[in-house]
């Protein structure tokens, strides 16, 4: 189990740089592994105290594969003259499964900083890379959500050609002395990219999940939720073009003034049918004559599409941020159909609902709490 700390010590020098554990699934209480990260404080180049290591953890879940950590505020310090400027551009690391850096590992040497940290915040400078981030068996995807003030970015680090690229040639896009591609330019550029300033302030990246089986069986969907887009949240769902750089190419927009929706989000076959369903959350929804706080929205897969109008609305008790968090996890009653977890992590002093699913889709009351 993997379990990032982000306000944790760093015990060799006492900085608050955050940390990840990983933690075997036995009855002990003391046998986690700290992940071995070196940390050196510069405080004329970067700050990494209270940078928020762990904030984002993640795992190929494969035997030879490696694990992800993020700290979204880690900082770098530039000067003019004798003024200092700070950049929050964020940072993360990889390492493999035994959690030690192997050097031969490009994944692992690979500096994974997305952002420019030379440039304001109107474009990259306070982008705070790794708010959201993840692996597929061959890139590693991360969500900006503060670059372009705020509008939010998606970056990707990897081999989309699991045999190498060797038709890339001299693909601006392609990192020299690697097959990683680098795609910086994730929107449309009538739509979505900087200076549109129209869409600042929308958080995209804020979170992010990736799956085949959402948009086409075949084809990989990049789905990233933007809490704040238009003030109701919205997710997209992003495919490649031709051109290998991403298109949209469906938006589902929130339902409530400041729920937002989008913060969280995970992708389950729910029905078993071939396909995967979408898991939004909207932790902030509510309904005071009904004493109602957070929600989870459920959108069952159409062989492709998804209407606009969820299947399903889970909601949570007053002030319990129900749907802060949401994940798949799996088929935990070995029933056939995948299961999900809903966190709320202001009811009392935290809660985790587990919901089961059918042929029909999840089924709306919690089998566990």
């Amino acid at each position: 189990l993997l379990v990032g700390a982000p306000r944790d010590v760093e015990p060799a020098n006492g900085t608050r740089t955050g940390a990840v554990y990983a933690c075997p699934l036995t009855a002990s209480t003391s046998d986690c592994q700290r992940l071995g990260i070196e940390l050196k404080s510069e405080p004329d180049k970067a700050i990494i105290d209270d940078m928020w290591l762990g904030v984002t953890v993640a795992s190929q879940r494969q035997p030879a594969g490696r694990v992800l950590a993020c700290a979204h505020r880690y900082t770098k310090v530039l000067w003019s003259g004798s003024e200092d400027q700070r950049r929050m551009v964020g940072k993360c690391y990889v390492r493999g499964n035994d959690l030690r850096l192997n050097i031969s590992d490009e994944w692992q040497t690979y500096h994974n900083e997305m952002c420019n940290s030379n440039m304001d915040a109107d474009e990259t400078g306070m982008c705070q890379m790794g708010t959201s981030a993840g692996f597929t068996a061959n890139i590693i995807y991360f969500g900006a959500p503060g670059a372009y003030n705020w509008q939010g970015a998606w970056a990707e680090v990897g081999n989309p050609h699991p045999w190498g690229c060797p038709r890339c040639g001299s693909n601006p896009h392609l990192i020299a002395g690697t097959d990683y591609m680098l795609q910086r330019e994730m929107w449309d550029l009538h739509d979505f990219s900087y200076p549109n300033m129209r869409n600042g302030n929308t958080y995209i990246g804020y979170t992010a999940e990736v799956g085949s089986a959402v948009l086409q069986q075949d084809a990989v969907t990049m789905v990233t939720g933007a809490p704040r887009y238009k003030h109701m949240g919205a997710v997209y769902l992003l495919s490649r073009s031709p051109q290998q750089t991403l298109q949209r190419s469906l938006l589902l927009p929130g339902h409530q003034v400041g729920s937002y929706f989008g913060s969280a989000v995970a992708l389950a076959d729910l029905n078993n049918d071939g396909w995967q369903d979408l898991v939004v959350g909207a932790p902030y929804y509510f309904q005071r004559k009904q004493e109602v706080g957070g929600a989870v929205y459920i959108y069952m897969n159409e062989v492709g599409g998804f209407q606009s109008n969820p299947s399903l609305v889970l909601t949570g008790p007053s002030y319990s941020a129900f749907g802060f968090a949401v994940a798949s996890i799996g088929d935990i009653n070995q029933d056939g159909f995948q299961d999900i977890a809903v966190g709320a992590p202001f009811e009392g002093p935290g809660k985790v609902y587990i919901y089961h699913s059918s042929a029909e889709g999840l089924l709306d009351k919690p089998r566990q709490v």
